[in-house]
């Protein structure tokens, strides 16, 4: 699913659910710390033949081989790394020149410019740019060393692609349950609790709603993809397994707890409190709290439906390293001492306003229930695959899911015929 704007959109072929997101203002304090990178040596230049000893002598390992570092950003994270730029050219002589694009037209750009020597050196992204990235070779895995320790671990795997890290993360979403607290005031043990108190998705009734609907099928054991032990994903579609057809069947048995509105209705009745609870995320819960109150809503995690730990789809944003940058030393060091460390992910969070990937800067706003909420709701969330074949899902996926809740096909037969026709997609 192509992801052009953050927060991520989640339209793609039949899921038809429209998405108001707001970018939702939020703040914190944290302590500056300083974060070693143990990154790769620089090549040494090979002395000619006829040099003298002295000549001979290759430069210093931690000669800069670039003048600048040139990154390419959009306007807020751009904004965010102006005090960290301005310091890495104090330590290092090396200017920092950040270009200010419009986000959504970087990823093709960067196909476009850094295969033939042209471009940044660094650039902001979605982590499911990755696959399309690294196809072009536009992108290289990043050599952080410790600094990935500070991370939480989903949002790094989020920007793994074929084994390899292909970028450090800074900001994340994904989805929660938001509720109105008078009606449901304390976090839910289970989900008939849930349906109990009153619970809605906001979907399409020909398009369904896989992304919303995705931590539950993985509460079955049915991953849209088998992942790898680093996060990243296979080509091997995992809801195809026995606990993909076990979801079939309970939406088919279970699909009029869901009625079918469209998120504006959804979002007023939540507010005027007809409807108890909604599976939504960050970008909802700003208008939620102007009409409930700060003490009128509250986020809860998601719980289990089927039995196995649930996994909702997480988004994350980081930064790209170019595939064809002068200076590999001094890029990952000014990615992982620089905008790795914990002020300038602090930065990066109070001006752009996304759950931060980084744990202490997560940890530190404590105060923000925005943040707080969806961070742990989220704990045990999982990248939405970044490698070429999810394409083949959306459509086939969504109208399946619907079509079974409606009552319109067998579940068993329904899902099958799904599974088939993604997988003869992939296959071309």
């Amino acid at each position: 699913m192509q992801a052009n704007l953050f927060p991520f959109q989640v339209l793609k072929g039949a899921l038809l659910k429209t998405t108001k997101r707001s970018l939702f203002a939020v703040g914190a304090v944290a302590a500056v710390s300083a974060l070693v990178l143990s990154g790769c040596a620089a090549e040494e230049a090979e002395p000619t033949a006829t040099a003298t000893a002295t000549q001979s002598e290759a430069p210093a390992e931690d000669t800069p081989a670039i003048e600048t570092l040139t990154v390419w950003v959009d306007d807020k994270s751009g904004a965010s790394l102006e005090d960290v730029a301005a310091q890495f050219e104090a330590d290092t002589g090396i200017a920092v020149e950040l270009v200010i694009k419009d986000f959504g037209s970087i990823r093709d750009e960067a196909i476009t410019a850094i295969p033939t020597g042209e471009g940044p050196d660094l650039l902001v992204g979605a982590h499911d740019w990755t696959g399309a990235l690294v196809a072009a070779g536009a992108i290289a895995p990043v050599e952080l060393g410790a600094v990935t320790d500070n991370f939480r671990a989903n949002a790094l795997a989020a920007f793994s692609y074929d084994s390899a890290l292909y970028g450090l993360p800074f900001g994340v979403e994904n989805i929660g349950l938001v509720c109105n607290s008078s009606m449901v005031p304390e976090q839910p043990a289970t989900w008939e609790e849930v349906v109990a108190a009153g619970v809605e998705v906001a979907m399409s009734e020909d398009g369904g709603d896989p992304y919303h609907m995705y931590y539950i099928q993985t509460s079955f054991g049915a991953p849209v993809f088998v992942q790898n032990a680093d996060g990243s994903y296979t080509s091997e579609l995992g809801m195809g397994s026995d606990g993909g057809f076990e979801f079939a069947q309970w939406l088919a048995d279970n699909g009029d707890t869901f009625s079918f509105m469209d998120y504006g209705t959804t979002e007023a009745a939540i507010k005027s409190g007809e409807l108890a609870c909604w599976i939504t995320g960050p970008w909802a819960a700003p208008s939620i709290a102007e009409g409930l109150g700060e003490d009128g809503y509250a986020i809860y995690s998601l719980p289990s439906v089927g039995g196995q730990p649930a996994s909702q789809f997480l988004g994350a944003q980081g930064f790209f390293i170019s595939s064809q940058t002068d200076d590999p030393l001094y890029v990952n060091k000014f990615l992982g001492e620089y905008v790795g460390s914990e002020a300038a992910q602090t930065s990066i969070f109070e001006i752009g306003g996304r759950i931060p990937a980084h744990k202490a800067v997560l940890e530190a706003a404590s105060g923000n229930k925005i943040v707080q909420g969806f961070g742990a709701a989220g704990a045990n969330a999982a990248p939405m695959p970044s490698i070429p074949e999810m394409g083949s899902v959306w459509a086939s996926w969504g109208s399946t899911e619907a079509a079974i809740m409606t009552g319109k096909v067998d579940p068993a037969e329904g899902w099958q015929k799904m599974i088939d026709e993604i997988n003869a997609a992939i296959a071309g």
